[in-house]
């Protein structure tokens, strides 16, 4: 049995949106992210892109946490006659930490 592999570079353009949500109706150190990106254009994936969209709090100057959902895909074929593929759509929520330091 062999093993076949593949890896690639891809070219992304993409954009990030955040705001701070005014803290009348929420504690201070809420606000909303936004991004996304696309890429591949031929060059290693057919394409590729993601969004993701957050809900963020900052408890302390060093401390970020996002909860959110995410969505990536990425369409991949081999070059060089080799029968690898990949057409994946990836998507579910996310928790993350940004830790500052």
């Amino acid at each position: 049995m062999s093993i076949v592999s593949a890896s690639w570079v891809d070219p992304l353009i993409g954009g990030r949106y955040h705001i701070d949500l005014p803290s009348g109706f929420l504690p201070s150190g809420f606000g909303l992210t936004g991004y996304g990106d696309v890429g591949g254009f031929g060059v290693g994936a057919h394409s590729d892109w993601q969004l993701i969209g957050t809900v963020d709090y900052t408890p302390t100057p060093w401390l970020n946490l996002h909860l959110g959902y995410r969505s990536l895909n990425f369409d991949y074929t081999a070059s060089g006659g080799f029968d690898l593929g990949f057409n994946v759509h990836m998507k579910g929520p996310i928790l993350a930490a940004t830790f500052k330091f």
